[in-house]
């Protein structure tokens, strides 16, 4: 029988992190590993691998298939400090960072840097850097810094057709949470052709003008389909006259749309 993420005897802040990144079944969590969990999470390694270790101990979040890990292999001290340092316990999880990433680990200089390389090499663990995305979406403006491109190498994006398979949510993610540089991709990806995948809830700049779901967000704190729904009428009336006929249209839309 399947079971809710609450029913675990789990800490909130798992919980909460868990439903976050949309898992709210136990069999939302089958077929993947951590390294999954590490590729989705916004959060800090050690943060993510906090969670890791409660999922683990419960049984419901294994490591990769296949898995290497870094007390396995023949390495320097230097090396596997920073490894352990930053919460990098097995090989397969450095396919996940660029080596620009890799490169910016504290004490990890050239020579270390080599050494790190030929091990990955041997394990046959691909190490690539960012600058071809850089140079395939250089012309469209995009609002990414170094970050955002770390964010779209895990996310596998190199081109812009690769938008295409990721969400609004997933953008927000890689936008690092920045709902006015997310708000400012989407709409120069969508001008460019890119159509996102579906996700259970909405944000508001799909569905507003950018200057309504704007204010939204910054003077009302609400910036999805859902938040916009859980406030009261009364809330929603006293909102100004500028905005308040473009989101009870949304809302009446919605409402229209569920009960089809």
């Amino acid at each position: 029988m399947d079971l809710h993420i609450d029913d675990l005897k789990l800490s909130n802040y798992t919980k909460n992190t868990l439903h976050e990144l949309g898992f709210t079944m136990i069999s939302d969590l089958e077929g993947h590993d951590f390294n999954f969990l590490m590729q989705v999470s916004p959060l800090k390694r050690y943060r993510v691998y906090s969670i890791i270790q409660e999922l683990n101990a419960a049984g419901y979040l294994l490591p990769p298939d296949n898995a290497v890990s870094i007390y396995d292999v023949p390495m320097s001290k230097r090396l596997f400090n920073i490894l352990e340092r930053n919460y990098i316990f097995y090989l397969s999880q450095l396919a996940l960072c660029s080596k620009e990433e890799i490169a910016c680990l504290r004490n990890l200089g050239e020579q270390t840097m080599i050494e790190l390389e030929d091990i990955c090499q041997t394990h046959h663990i691909e190490l690539r850097s960012v600058q071809s995305i850089k140079d395939n979406l250089a012309s469209y403006h995009l609002p990414f810094t170094s970050m955002h491109y770390n964010e779209l190498y895990k996310y596998n994006i190199t081109s812009i057709d690769d938008f295409s398979k990721i969400t609004t949510h997933d953008l927000h993610i890689i936008c690092l949470h920045y709902y006015n540089d997310t708000m400012k991709a989407y709409y120069i990806l969508k001008d460019n052709g890119v159509v996102f995948q579906a996700w259970e809830d909405q944000y508001l700049f799909e569905l507003l003008s950018g200057k309504i779901a704007q204010k939204l967000s910054r003077r009302y704190r609400i910036d999805t389909i859902s938040r916009l729904r859980s406030c009261s009428a009364e809330y929603i009336e006293s909102m100004p006259s500028a905005i308040l006929p473009s989101v009870n249209a949304v809302l009446a839309e919605y409402q229209n749309k569920y009960l089809l």
